[in-house]
């Protein structure tokens, strides 16, 4: 017998099946695999026909192969058999419901202080996957929005050079991964400044749909600018300070003069007051400077 699913053209991105077409022998029984992709929030109950027919072979009907004495079956009926009116229908129902999770992470805030250049402090936080399916996130630390306090707007070239420092001062120890529906994972996120910064940003969730990828093909075949899907699940604040060592002078001496005159002299005092004031904009460019 030959059998055939036939998908509805409005789910066709979202139930595949493997094989769609395929013959059986005489009690030979198959596995057929279904993929369910949700494309959209809702609850799906879909109804998919599988349209099945006997295949007629007048060679080995002839000669009794499927039952001895078949061969007498007329010519007339052998020319029915073989028309498209024999295929009988069959139902199959598909349940599911499409979901965009729900993530959170926890503390709402991160403040590794104030580290000294070239060493590190490590802290952890937890990612919660509250919803009923399993989600697919990565993580990465992100400038503030407008909205959140941060700059207005950045042009290409900040976006990029602020991008490639948080990379290079931020790491995390599983930076991507899957996490299950009802479930929690906690990650570790390690902050090594490579020069001295003020970072007010944003430990970014997101979650990166992965479609299966015949109906990504698909997708993408019906629209070209098709893009994979990125959402941002949820978010917390993350302050950390690169600094190097604070210096100050406590003593000076020589043989010829006292020390209140090589103090006044070399006026240490302000000479102090500088080096515990923050550096300005024109300052840390110059010790950033290669």
């Amino acid at each position: 017998m030959q059998y055939e699913w036939k998908v509805p053209e409005k789910y066709k991105n979202e139930i595949k099946f493997a094989p769609t077409k395929a013959f059986l022998l005489p009690n030979e029984e198959t596995k057929i695999v279904t993929t369910f992709t949700a494309l959209k929030k809702k609850d799906y109950h879909i109804t998919v026909p599988v349209y099945a027919c006997n295949i007629y072979d007048h060679k080995k009907n002839s000669i009794g192969f499927y039952n001895p004495g078949s061969g007498l079956i007329s010519k007339n009926n052998t020319a029915v058999a073989t028309s498209n009116t024999f295929f009988k229908k069959y139902n199959l129902e598909i349940f599911g419901r499409g979901s965009d999770g729900g993530i959170q992470i926890s503390p709402t805030n991160v403040d590794f202080g104030t580290i000294t250049v070239g060493f590190n402090k490590t802290m952890q936080a937890t990612v919660y996957n509250r919803s009923n399916c399993n989600i697919f996130i990565e993580l990465k630390m992100a400038p503030k929005t407008e909205k959140q306090g941060g700059k207005t707007k950045y042009s290409s070239k900040e976006l990029s050079t602020l991008t490639k420092v948080l990379n290079e001062n931020f790491h995390f120890d599983t930076p991507k991964g899957i996490i299950n529906a009802k479930s929690k994972k906690t990650i570790s996120i390690s902050f090594k400044p490579q020069l001295r910064f003020d970072f007010d940003i944003n430990l970014v969730c997101v979650a990166r749909e992965r479609m299966d990828k015949t109906v990504q093909q698909s997708i993408t075949a019906q629209n070209q600018n098709y893009i994979e899907q990125i959402t941002e699940k949820s978010f917390i604040t993350v302050q950390a300070r690169g600094d190097y060592p604070l210096l100050r002078f406590e003593d000076v001496r020589n043989d010829q003069e006292s020390i209140a005159n090589l103090w006044e002299r070399f006026n240490m005092t302000k000479m102090n007051k500088d080096l515990l004031n923050p550096l300005n904009d024109s300052e840390k460019i110059f010790n950033n400077s290669d």
